[in-house]
Order: structure tokens, then C-alpha cells, then sequence
């Protein structure tokens, strides 16, 4: 039984379509202190002086304001609506014991009374906009959030709540450019920083969606480095080796099937990957094989032979070297060279680039010299073509400069809107910069429930599901009704097989968001690999609202559903549904075993074949496992 949360992901990182700041709220202190700045004329602390019996339960509402008893100054509040009914201070405050006390829709009728006659005011646009938030309304909250930032542009928790509303709407360069004027106005402001890491996250995953529509070997490299990261090697060696003799050839791609075969162990095998990416003869080539070599000694225990490599390829582009330590570090730590690999890159290497005189960027990119490259091109005074745009995608990704891959790959796709090669840098660089956002966000608040969940998508997507259990287990510690926690966590408990406790958070979820597409179809994949076939059928209606890349498994489902219904003709019309996402054959051939059911031989055969097709694709590059 195909399961979705089983399934091969191609996204790296499944961050981050919502940050969930909304659920999270703002603050009491933050609410408290908003109010207590409202501004109050000297009319109206005349009027209040005057009036013994408002002034009386003024600093009542206010004592019970400050202990906490926010149900018994809503009371008082609205006792002195009954004697100033246009007194908008009480307003406000009424509006904010209501919010405090988990009333919101109350909250916002007050904030809007307010509003109906002061409609710029900074304080009831912002809490409304809050409260719609919470309640799970992004569009209600954008027009009082957007007041609200108007009013007072500085302020950066309703620009985050604004650039929150704009994330949850999925207009995500809207949402960007909130988040990253949020960290510019507070640079310690954790909230703005995983809104920022979440944004983009969301924009990879979109990207990701264009890409696999290409039929491509950058998005099958896209793929192999997917199942690498994921642990899953033989996989990741398997979909590499179909890559790297494809055309158009993917820069690089040689390097990372080595590093794959590396993991496995297999020295010769990565050896001659990594010596077919870089002719040493000639210094031409991917200089990732130089490191790729570094860590294949390191991890042969050849330490004089590592820092050799390490140090060559630092001669060539320093700053390449530093920006990819990811690939190398670890085995240079296990082999206990850290000290002599830091004296490395920190020491003086010589420019390679300055002697050879290389007579173009093309041929900087080819020798390696990756930041001499970006550099040459940024000299060029002619307007960018979409060969130079390539080529400062590539050598501008390979020395950490994601700024500049971001520019470049967006003017490229503003040409060519699924040029495969724009999205496999850009998609790249994306997730990069989104986890240093996110990093940056941990830093400043590591026990933020949102950062925890985030972790823990992010370590499903590797298939780590002990350390994604943990992450989303402390996100609901921090937070217990955190429902996108409760989410992720059900998700990864049904992935490690322990079905009844992600039954039980799923139920969870469903309780408090009967409708939530997600939990339908996780409650009715549940079911269906229980063979509760009838009891999945309304979960699996419901899911039918999942995002389209989910779809496919949806129909999936319930095609086993109607044949166990009898039905054969909808089993058929659902299977042909979930066949485009087919990948070993396994589709096909149950849509042929529906055919045959069904008396159509010439369907079924036609299916079959096609399934067969599919299984030795599959199974194609079973000798790179070898």
C-alpha cells in the first residue's frame, strides 16, 4: 500500500508555508504595553475626573487589568461604555481584556466599534488584524495590518503580523519583502527572522512544483541530492548515475554522485567520479571533486594526502572552499584535522587567477577560480545575456553568494519561466538562505514552538524521525494546541509505523479543524492500509482539497475504496488520476489489474507494458549499486 508519508520526497526542506505566528500570538507584556501608549487627551481625563462613578471603575478595570483578571475588567470596561459610550479608551481596553481572555471575536467587534469612527488608529488595527490571524483568516487580518503598518512603519510586530497575512496568502514576495524589512528594523527579533526562513522555504517548495514539471537531469540531480540528504544513499547513487552522462550536462554532478558512493564506502568507485570532474592535468573542471577528494582521504585516514587536497583547493578559490564545508567537514573532523584544515583557510592562498590571466569568466568557471568569475562578471558594463546569467548563477551559488544567484536566476526566469537550469540554482539557493534565516531565528530564541516545528519538518523531509518526534514533541511542550505541530507530529509517527499514536494526534487535529485537508488524508490513509476501507471514504473526501502535489496519492486511496466497492469503472477513473506521479511501475500496474477486472485486455495490456516500462527505469541503474 503506497503511502504518502513514506513516499521519496523531493523537497529537501518541507518548512514552510505557514510560520504559524498566528498561533503563536503576541505577546501579553507587548498587548499591555501598545495599550498603555494609547494616547489620552486632556478633555478626556477631564471628563473622568468629573465623573466620580467613571473614574471609580476606571481604576478598577485597572487594578483587575493588573492582576490578571482580565474576564472582570472586561465587566468593568463595559460598565463604563454604559456611562461614556463613545469613551474609546474603554473601547480599546475592552477589546484587549476580551483578546486576552480568548475571546476574539468579541475582541475585534469592540476593535471595529472604534474603528467606525477612528478607522487609521494604529492600536485596534493592529489587534484586530492579530486576532483574525489567530483565528486563521489571513484575509480579513491584511487590511487592518496594512493600516496599521501605515500608520506606524516602525512598528515591527505588525509588520511581521502584515508579513505573516501576505505568507499565508501565498503572495510570497509581498511577504518577503515585510519579513526582510522586519529584521532590518530589529535585528533581534526572533519572530521576523522564522517568518523570513519560512518565506522563503515556501518559495523553494513552489519552485520545486516548476521544476518537476521538467523533464530534465537538473531536476533528477535535484532528486539524487534529495535522497542523499535523506540518508537514502543507494537511491541517491542510483539517480545520480542516470544523470551524469544526460545532456545538458549538470556542472558538478560527477562530484556528487562521488560523494554518494563515498558514503557507501565505495573509495574506487567515488575516486573515479571525483577524478573524471577534475583533470588535475589540466586544473580544469568542478573544483567540488578537490574536496570531494579531501574527504575520501580523510576518511581513509590519508590526512597528509587530505589537507594536500584540501590545501590545493584552497589555492584555487578560497572562498569556494569555505562556502561548501558541508560537504567535507565532517570527515575532516572525524580524521581529527580540524586544527590544520582552520590554519588552512585562514592562511594566504595564492590567486591562481591573477597569474594564469584566464581570457574570460567562462574559462574562470572551468579552472575553478568561481569567485573571479562572479567577480569578472559583475565588471561587465553590457547589459547581462542569458549565458552570462548562467554562468554567475553557477560560480555566484559556489561561493555562498545567494544574493547574487537570486538576481541572476530571477531575470533568467523572467525569459524562460521553467528554464530547468534557473530553478536547480535558485530553488538551491533558496533553501540556503531560508535556514540561515531560520538559524539566525534559533539563535535569538531557541525555544520558540514555531522553530521547533520547523525543525522537525525539515528532519522528516531527511527521514530522521527520531530527532523530528523529539523537535515536534518539544514544539508542543512550549505550545499545546500548536495544531501544526500535532500535525507534523502524526506524520512522523505514522512514517515510523507507530500507527495508533498518530491516530491519536491526528484525532487531535481533526477535532480542532475538522475540515483540515491534511489530517483528512492522513486519518484516511490510516484507515485504508487498516483495511477500515468504508470508515476512510469521508476522511479521503475531504482531503481532496490537499495541495495539487498530495492529489495524486489522494486518488490513489480512493480507488482502492471503490474496488472494494465494486465500483469498478470510478476505481479506474480514480487510479488514472494518481498514475502521473508513478515512479517504479507500481500505478500502472494496478490500474492494469483494474482493467483485467473490468474485461478492457487491451487497456489492461497497455498498462502493464507501461508499468514494466517503468520498473526497469527503475531499475536501470541497479549497477551503480554493484
Amino acid at each position: 500500500m503506497h503511502s504518502d508519508f513514506q513516499k521519496p520526497k523531493f523537497m529537501r526542506s518541507s518548512g514552510g508555508e505557514k510560520i504559524w505566528l498566528a498561533q503563536q500570538g503576541i505577546g501579553c507584556a507587548i498587548l499591555l504595553a501598545l495599550v498603555g501608549s494609547w494616547p489620552v487627551s486632556a478633555t478626556r481625563m477631564q471628563e473622568r475626573a468629573t465623573a466620580t462613578s467613571t473614574e471609580a471603575l476606571w481604576n478598577q478595570a485597572s487594578v483587575a487589568q493588573q492582576a490578571k483578571e482580565y474576564e472582570r475588567a472586561a465587566s468593568l470596561y463595559r460598565q463604563i461604555l454604559a456611562i461614556q459610550p463613545n469613551l474609546t479608551e474603554a473601547e480599546v481596553n475592552l477589546g484587549l481584556m476580551l483578546q486576552l481572555e480568548g475571546n476574539l471575536s468579541d475582541a475585534i467587534d469592540s476593535f471595529q466599534r472604534v474603528l467606525l469612527h477612528h478607522p487609521d488608529l494604529f492600536v485596534p488595527n493592529f489587534l484586530a488584524g492579530m486576532d483574525y490571524l489567530k483565528l486563521d483568516n489571513p484575509g480579513r487580518a491584511l487590511p487592518y495590518l496594512e493600516r496599521a503598518t501605515k500608520e506606524k512603519p516602525d512598528q515591527v510586530e505588525a509588520r511581521v503580523g502584515l508579513a505573516n497575512s501576505y505568507l499565508q496568502l501565498e503572495k510570497f514576495s509581498q511577504a518577503l519583502d515585510q519579513f526582510t524589512r522586519a529584521t532590518e528594523l530589529d535585528g533581534k527579533f526572533a519572530d521576523a527572522w522564522y517568518g523570513l526562513g519560512a518565506t522563503y522555504l515556501s518559495i523553494e517548495k513552489q519552485i520545486e512544483g516548476d521544476l518537476r514539471q521538467a523533464s530534465s537531469p537538473f531536476r533528477t540531480v535535484l532528486l539524487g541530492e534529495s535522497y542523499l540528504q535523506q540518508g537514502q544513499t543507494q537511491k541517491a547513487i542510483a539517480t545520480l548515475g542516470t544523470a551524469v552522462a544526460a545532456q545538458p550536462r549538470v556542472p558538478c554532478a560527477q562530484s556528487i554522485l562521488g560523494f554518494a558512493l563515498l558514503r557507501s564506502s565505495r573509495f574506487d568507485d567515488a575516486a573515479r567520479q571525483f577524478q573524471a570532474d577534475w583533470n588535475s592535468h589540466t586544473q580544469e573542471g568542478c573544483l567540488l571533486a578537490a574536496l570531494g577528494m579531501t574527504a575520501l582521504y580523510a576518511r581513509k585516514g590519508e590526512t597528509e594526502d587530505a589537507l594536500r587536497e584540501l590545501r590545493h583547493a584552497a589555492d584555487v578559490d578560497s572562498m569556494f572552499v569555505q562556502a561548501n564545508g558541508d560537504w567535507y567537514w565532517g570527515d575532516i573532523v572525524k580524521a581529527g584535522l580540524s586544527a590544520q584544515a582552520h590554519d588552512i583557510l585562514n592562511g594566504e592562498h595564492a590567486r591562481g587567477a591573477s597569474s594564469i590571466r584566464p581570457s574570460s569568466a567562462v574559462e574562470l568557471m572551468r579552472k575553478g577560480h568561481y569567485s573571479d568569475c562572479s567577480a569578472a562578471l559583475l565588471k561587465l558594463s553590457a547589459p547581462a545575456n542569458m549565458e552570462n546569467l548562467r554562468l554567475d548563477s553557477l560560480c555566484s551559488f559556489y561561493i555562498g553568494r545567494d544574493d547574487w544567484v537570486l538576481i541572476a536566476t530571477q531575470k533568467l526566469l523572467e525569459h524562460s519561466p521553467r528554464d530547468p537550469e534557473a530553478l536547480y540554482w535558485r530553488l538551491q539557493s533558496m533553501e540556503r538562505t531560508g535556514l540561515a534565516a531560520l538559524t539566525r531565528g534559533t539563535e535569538l530564541n531557541p525555544e520558540s514552538a514555531s522553530i521547533h516545528a520547523l525543525m522537525g519538518d525539515m528532519l522528516r523531509a531527511k527521514d530522521d524521525l527520531s530527532e523530528a518526534t523529539s523537535e515536534y514533541r518539544k514544539a508542543i511542550v512550549v505550545k499545546p494546541d500548536f495544531i501544526a505541530a500535532h500535525l507534523g507530529l502524526a506524520r512522523v509517527l505514522y512514517s515510523d509505523h507507530k500507527d495508533d499514536d498518530a491516530e491519536h494526534e491526528v484525532q487531535y487535529v481533526l477535532k480542532a479543524s475538522p475540515n483540515d485537508p491534511e489530517a483528512n488524508y492522513l486519518m484516511g490513509e490510516i484507515l485504508v492500509n487498516h483495511m477500515a476501507l468504508s470508515q476512510s471514504f469521508p476522511f479521503l473526501q475531504r482531503a481532496l482539497n490537499v495541495s495539487p502535489e498530495e492529489l495524486p496519492y489522494v486518488h490513489a486511496d480512493l480507488s482502492t475504496v471503490y474496488e472494494d466497492r465494486g465500483d469498478l469503472e470510478q476505481a479506474i477513473a480514480e487510479m488514472k488520476l494518481a498514475v502521473p506521479v508513478d515512479v517504479d511501475g507500481s500505478y500502472h500496474y494496478r490500474l492494469g489489474h483494474l482493467y483485467m477486472k473490468s474485461g478492457d485486455r487491451a487497456a489492461a495490456a497497455n498498462a502493464l507494458n507501461q508499468a514494466a516500462k517503468l520498473r526497469r527505469t527503475s531499475d536501470a541503474a541497479s549497477l551503480f549499486q554493484k
